[in-house]
């Protein structure tokens, strides 16, 4: 006869989850841009430089002290520039990174510059951008509720060439 005995046995706990970061995103439309020289027409000869923002990643923190809630987010991106015919001298190129929030209202924008230094003989440039931005007051509960949006900042003439409305 085989006596079986029963012992009291749980199942582990699965690890929790960790809260979701803030979405992040490029910008659909803003995601490249070609510039053109001054007055031009849009033509292949009349260009400066194209540009494309890739690659874009994100990570985040949550932060919590006497001053209050926050999450901070790391973001990564590459940008990747293409010298054109018409390119004359030093350019820069203005991007930036948007928040919104949950009404999808935009509540901040920031917007970064950076020269293209195309070194001599090369036609095309890149480099990885690295970003923390802390968006004050959002718990962990709140943030996947917040998206981050990436992109060239777009003068009038290029969303006119395009018929697109951005975030603005």
């Amino acid at each position: 006869m085989v006596a079986l005995g029963a012992c009291g046995s749980t199942a582990p706990e699965p690890p929790a989850q960790p809260p979701p970061c803030p979405a992040a995103l490029l910008l659909e439309g803003a995601e490249r841009t070609t510039a053109f020289r001054a007055g031009a027409e849009p033509r292949a000869g009349a260009i400066r430089y194209l540009a494309v923002l890739t690659d874009l990643t994100s990570a985040c923190r949550y932060q919590s002290s006497e001053e209050g809630a926050a999450v901070d987010v790391d973001l990564t991106f590459n940008l990747i520039a293409e010298r054109g015919p018409a390119m004359s001298g030093a350019e820069e190129v203005t991007y930036f990174v948007a928040t919104t929030g949950p009404d999808g209202r935009i509540l901040a924008k920031e917007e970064l510059r950076s020269d293209l230094a195309f070194v001599e003989g090369e036609d095309r440039v890149g480099w990885s951008e690295d970003l923390t931005l802390r968006l004050p007051s959002v718990t962990p509960e709140e943030g996947g509720n917040y998206t981050l949006y990436v992109g060239f900042q777009l003068d009038d003439a290029e969303l006119a060439r395009r018929g697109q409305r951005l975030l603005r």
